[in-house]
């Protein structure tokens, strides 16, 4: 499988947002086309909101959101699977969430689990089951977790033990933290992970937020495929999946019968 991610800065106003996401999809070049192409967290409308009731006029149910409805007719219309974060409403409550998108039909919906404190006082925490969700993409089983998760070692292995295939981290981080724990995951749970992390500056009337991209894709020994030199914005990364039968090493011939050995 051939996997995109595609980092850029995103605005406050989910049509300028659409805009990029599209030119980027329609002047796509043969070279980089993929099957599947993750955007980072809250694609929809970023990140620091005055207060939850901003957040709650700005996002969207999956049934007619205008965003998700707009990226299932880009994934249709491009012949391209997406992965994209946005801010849902569900009923009276709101998650950051990422939808799962194959040839125009959203196959799920993934809610971020672990939330900062920040995010806690706009946000709704996602069911802790979030981590048994599995999507199959393409024939590929492929998991996806959102920023902060990703520092939870139990979404992972839950998630491989659901027989995932790939791990796709969607983020907003401004700290090489969670990219050093990114190539972490993959390595301990031996399978590829593609990380998509935004790019910009974000501002509210208390603070400020910069974010440092360096999205990347890495194999399951956590060797770096392909990332990004981040010196322009709106940047695309691609590089070719190998998904192995088995999970083995150089020390252990079936590393799922000892990660069993646990549960």
């Amino acid at each position: 499988m051939k996997i995109s991610a595609f980092e850029f800065d995103i605005q406050k106003d989910k049509y300028k947002n659409l805009d990029i996401i599209n030119n980027h999809l329609k002047n796509i070049s043969d070279k980089e086309k993929s099957d599947l192409i993750v955007l980072p967290e809250l694609s929809s409308n970023g990140y620091l909101f005055e207060n939850r009731e901003e957040l709650i006029n700005t996002a969207e149910d999956i049934k007619d959101g205008i965003f998700i409805n707009s990226l299932s007719e880009m994934s249709k219309k491009y012949d391209i699977s997406i992965i994209a974060g946005f801010a849902e409403k569900f009923e009276n409550k709101i998650y950051n969430s990422a939808a799962i998108i194959e040839k125009g039909n959203i196959k799920g919906i993934y809610r971020k689990i672990h939330l900062s404190d920040f995010e806690k006082k706009f946000f709704d925490i996602g069911e802790i089951n979030n981590a048994d969700l599995v999507f199959n993409i393409n024939g590929i089983n492929i998991s996806v977790q959102i920023c902060f998760d990703l520092w939870f070692n139990e979404i992972s292995r839950k998630q491989i033990l659901n027989g995932s295939n790939l791990i796709c981290v969607l983020a907003n981080f401004g700290s090489n933290t969670t990219f050093e724990i990114a190539r972490i995951r993959a390595i301990e749970n031996l399978t590829p992970l593609v990380l998509c992390n935004r790019i910009g500056i974000e501002k509210n009337s208390i603070m400020e937020a910069s974010f440092i991209g360096k999205s990347f894709i890495c194999d399951e020994t956590g060797k770096l495929l392909t990332d990004i030199d981040n010196n322009q914005n709106n940047k695309i990364i691609n590089a070719e999946i190998e998904i192995k039968n088995k999970r083995q090493n150089i020390i252990c011939s079936d590393f799922m019968k000892e990660i069993k050995r646990h549960y």
